[in-house]
């Protein structure tokens, strides 16, 4: 299937490893010019370099000042911009005593106000097109509250009202805004990852894994290209009528009909 992919522009931020490097490779590989975004030089550079026609960016998105200079220079090199993928930040494990309301706040910033300043940023570039796409990456504790990642609750949530109201904002302008929602994937974060402050008791990490995975109906988790693959379809021509939705890649393990 001709996804129309084919020398779009696209962003992805958090793109030096993970999903964001595997989100940057699918794009890549429909034939989209890339740009990374991220805050290690030496890990962009070495991203980049496994990417076809991919620049990298050094940016801190917490940094508003970071985030207008990112637009502008990917704009400048590759002469617009089609698509973004926010995806920086990570997930914030703890309770209610564990998290300060500087790490609260530190963590709003690299997820709600970064792609608050990132969409302010580039969707003038976008208006003038009549075109675009904003996906926003969001973790399954903006739909699942867990008392043992309470702030990453809080935050996802806020970034899938974010979705909702941008999406409503830059519709009419041909300017698509919508989700994608990791839940079970094996990535660099999972692999030192505690699932519900779970102890291993002498368990192997593969023992933990099974155990982990027999609760998704699928039977086991997925990988970094699940999400791509969800990404690639919402930034092409074959999604062109699905704006302000979020769609769940994880293998049928969030319980939600909603």
């Amino acid at each position: 299937m001709d996804l129309g992919l084919k020398d779009k522009v696209a962003l992805v931020t958090g793109g030096s490893s993970g999903i964001g490097l595997a989100i940057a490779r699918k794009l890549a590989a429909e034939g989209c010019r890339i740009a990374i975004c991220g805050r290690d030089r030496a890990k962009l550079d070495s991203a980049a370099a496994s990417l076809k026609s991919a620049k990298a960016f050094a940016a801190d998105l917490c940094v508003p000042a970071d985030v207008a200079a990112l637009a502008d220079n990917v704009v400048k090199a590759f002469g617009g911009i089609d698509i973004v993928v926010s995806n920086a930040g990570t997930h914030l494990p703890g309770g209610l005593e564990e998290i300060d309301g500087d790490i609260m706040l530190a963590h709003f910033k690299a997820k709600v106000l970064g792609a608050w300043q990132l969409a302010r940023s580039v969707v003038p570039h976008m208006r003038r097109k009549k075109a675009g796409r904003f996906i926003v990456i969001i973790g399954q504790a903006g739909k699942v509250p867990q008392a043992n990642a309470i702030a990453s609750t809080v935050i996802n949530a806020a970034q899938h009202a974010f979705v909702k109201s941008l999406s409503d904002d830059l519709a009419p302008d041909g300017i698509l805004v919508n989700a994608v929602c990791p839940s079970r994937i094996k990535t660099p974060l999972t692999d030192h990852l505690k699932l519900y402050n779970e102890v291993y008791f002498g368990r192997s990490l593969e023992q933990q894994e099974s155990k982990w995975g027999a609760e998704v109906p699928l039977g086991h988790w997925g990988t970094a290209d699940d999400i791509a693959n969800a990404v690639a379809f919402l930034a092409s021509e074959r999604a062109g009528y699905i704006c302000g939705t979020n769609i769940d890649v994880d293998g049928g393990h969030q319980r939600m009909i909603f």
